[in-house]
């Protein structure tokens, strides 16, 4: 068994990570349209008021709602060239704000092309 463990591969925590792009299988549960029925249905069965967006591209947006006294949180997005929102995500809690000092602004070289 010793022998066999040492044939196994180990990976070095000071190796850098590869990134890459893929396509991965998710179920969402969606709406044609806006993201309204969407908020309207989280506002009215949970409580849960919108508190982050984010324009992601020029189409898509994707929205965070919660509500700490329950605790719970969704996220969602809306993509406006085909109108339809989608839940992808929901959680039994709220996020945690990690307050930060702001950092200058940077912009990564992008060589994740596939």
């Amino acid at each position: 068994m010793g022998a066999l463990l040492l044939l196994l591969p180990f990976s070095s925590s000071a190796e850098s990570p590869t990134f890459f792009r893929t396509v991965a299988p998710i179920q969402a549960l969606c709406v044609m349209g806006g993201p309204q029925p969407i908020i309207e249905e989280l506002l009215s069965k949970y409580n849960e008021k919108p508190v982050h967006a984010l324009m992601v591209t020029p189409t898509i947006q994707m929205y965070i709602t919660e509500n700490c006294n329950n605790p719970s949180s969704t996220l969602f997005l809306h993509n406006s060239r085909v109108n339809q929102t989608c839940i992808f995500w929901s959680a039994n809690d709220c996020l945690n704000t990690v307050e930060t000092e702001s950092l200058p602004a940077k912009t990564p070289e992008d060589n994740t092309d596939a």
